[in-house]
């Protein structure tokens, strides 16, 4: 029976996230980049979706990474993971994971989302619906402060006490470490190679 409804569900989920147009992340409609917002847009719509399938489904943090080795634009992040803390467990299960589909091309072709075991570190507070950031809007940030370095991977999160979601490059370039974007503040930061674990190797 719960594998049926199980079933059911995953179903429902993969025809919402093809077709909802549903935003719960803020996004800035007037924005004159057209382009600024198609990020969020594509995460708006799958947290949109997960959470009228799962009331209460609360966004923790996003990954996105290069299939193809460091990048210098952020565009070619395309496999990109969404975990979420659900307070209604499916199968005992506390979490659900949208993941791109395997050899997905843009954002937005999402895979079967997977229930799983709560991934969040207990160091992190969740993201919530706070995300006011594009990826191409932190990606400018981080250029104009000087880090022109290639990278492979971004993480979104919030760590417990922050006032702020944090997008965290890790850069490619052997010995550059991580470069850190606040969502609000724009403000740019450099950690060393070796000073945290990525959750996206």
């Amino acid at each position: 029976m719960f594998s049926y409804l199980s079933l059911i569900t995953t179903i429902l989920l993969l025809v919402s996230i093809s077709l909802s147009s549903s935003l719960t992340l803020p996004i800035n409609a007037a924005d004159p980049n057209a382009h600024a917002i198609t990020f969020r847009l594509h995460i708006a719509r799958a947290v949109g979706v997960i959470q009228a399938a799962h009331p209460g489904a609360q966004l923790n943090r996003i990954e996105c990474t290069s299939t193809r080795g460091p990048l210098r634009t952020p565009l070619g992040l395309v496999d990109v993971r969404l975990f979420f803390a659900n307070p209604s467990p499916v199968l005992g299960r506390q979490a659900i994971l949208l993941s791109s589909r395997p050899r997905a091309l843009e954002w937005g072709q999402w895979a079967r989302p997977r229930y799983l075991p709560d991934p969040r570190p207990h160091t992190e507070s969740g993201l919530g619906d706070v995300l006011t950031s594009d990826i191409l809007q932190v990606f400018r940030k981080m250029r104009q402060a000087g880090q022109d370095g290639s990278f492979r991977a971004v993480d979104v999160v919030k760590e417990d006490g922050m006032t702020e979601a944090w997008w965290q490059f890790q850069m490619g370039t052997r010995g550059q470490g991580w470069v850190l974007v606040g969502d609000e503040s724009g403000r740019v930061e450099v950690e060393p190679e070796g000073t945290r674990n990525s959750s996206t190797i």
